[in-house]
């Protein structure tokens, strides 16, 4: 079960499998809104609540600041949706920037979530292995096709271990000296192979800081646009990864103009919207 929360007085929303992670979060967030609401007197804080005549005051500033918080929350606690994809917000095609540490809980939260609707799921990666290991732990059953871009050699090599003859699996070796042009047209004549046989196709693209780090950002942006106009033909839902980490802000910026949404994820939650720094 997947919970949101969609801000009135902004475009900040937050997503997450826990109810009271988006109480705390909604919270903290509504506070911003109103922090006019929240003064010191003598040692105590004291709040007041825009929406109605409660008011509080407390020695312990920290509590004082989170009983406002849940004060707020209960204000908007019948606004919480449940049982969503993060992927309704524009109809389940198209392509989303997702924004967490490489190699955290957060970045595997959102490609379990954005994969999980695929009956047919397509991976561009330099980890195959950690791909195909998340499918066999994290989803309930293997997608009806999958398949496997990688300039990786011996791509199954670590997986040895597992039984894979429950899954359709289909790995296409690339050529790291390819351009981004050959890139693009193997990965449409993929698309263009399952498109017509029904089902829904969940694609992740996970080598964009490395198309970022050798291309310039202007022929990333022009490939990215190419590709989504791709997907967006063949119904298809894709999601990108970034580090923001790795990348400056200004070139985060760029690049979420390109996609449908732009969120940011941890183990708890995806946010997006204006106030999305997680903590």
């Amino acid at each position: 079960m997947v919970y949101r929360f969609q801000c009135r007085q902004c475009p900040f929303t937050i997503w997450s499998t826990s109810r009271d992670t988006i109480g705390d979060a909604v919270g903290t967030h509504i506070l911003g809104h109103h922090r006019e609401r929240v003064t010191k007197q003598d040692f105590r804080i004291r709040w007041s609540c825009p929406h109605c005549e409660r008011s509080g005051q407390h020695h312990d500033r920290d509590a004082g600041i989170e009983r406002f918080e849940r004060h707020l929350f209960e204000h908007v606690e019948s606004s919480v949706e449940s049982g969503v994809h993060v992927a309704d917000e524009f109809d389940r095609t198209g392509g989303v920037l997702v924004r967490a540490p490489r190699g955290s809980d957060g970045l595997d939260n959102a490609r379990v979530h954005f994969l999980s609707p695929g009956d047919i799921v397509l991976f561009v990666t330099t980890a195959p292995a950690e791909r195909i290991r998340l499918i066999d732990d994290a989803l309930r059953e293997w997608p009806r096709r999958t398949i496997i871009l990688t300039t990786k050699p011996d791509p199954l090599g670590d997986v040895s271990d597992l039984d894979l003859s429950e899954g359709s699996l289909e790995v296409v070796r690339l050529d790291s000296r390819l351009g981004l042009s050959e890139v693009g047209e193997t990965i449409s004549r993929i698309v263009g192979e399952y498109e017509d046989v029904g089902g829904k196709i969940a694609a992740e693209f996970d080598i964009l800081p490395e198309l970022v780090e050798k291309f310039d950002l202007q022929t990333v942006f022009k490939f990215l646009h190419v590709l989504a106009v791709r997907f967006d033909r063949a119904d298809a839902l894709s999601h990108y990864h970034v580090d923001p980490r790795a990348q400056s802000k200004s070139t985060i910026n760029v690049l979420d103009q390109v996609f449908d949404l732009s969120i940011e994820a941890d183990d708890r939650r995806f946010i997006a919207g204006p106030h999305s720094e997680l903590d």
